[in-house]
């Protein structure tokens, strides 16, 4: 049975078809899942689980973060941005007692 808008909170048959039943909260599907008696959690609003990673493989890199080589070391963007800053304060107050 699948569940509609107006009906109580209880299980019904997992709409998504990866469990058995799945709670609805009288509003919207949850993360709630049952198999059996086994009560375990599985994001409705995902289409396909997660997968395991091998150890034998390296992870691939985090999207959106960025990696600068400086002198052959490996720096994040971030980083190489806030030594840049750190610098340029530095001859700026330099600079500042130089000048008067």
């Amino acid at each position: 049975m699948v569940a509609k808008p107006d009906s109580e909170a209880s299980w019904h048959t997992d709409p998504f078809g990866r469990h058995e039943a799945r709670w609805w909260n009288g509003k919207k599907w949850t993360e709630k899942v049952r198999d059996g008696n086994r009560i375990s959690i599985d994001p409705p609003d995902i289409t396909a689980a997660p997968q395991g990673v091998p150890f034998n493989k390296p992870a691939s890199p985090i999207p959106g973060r960025r990696t600068i080589r400086l002198f052959g070391r490996r720096l994040p963007g971030a980083m190489l941005l806030a030594l840049v800053v750190v610098v340029a304060v530095i001859v700026l107050v330099g600079v500042v007692l130089i000048l008067g």
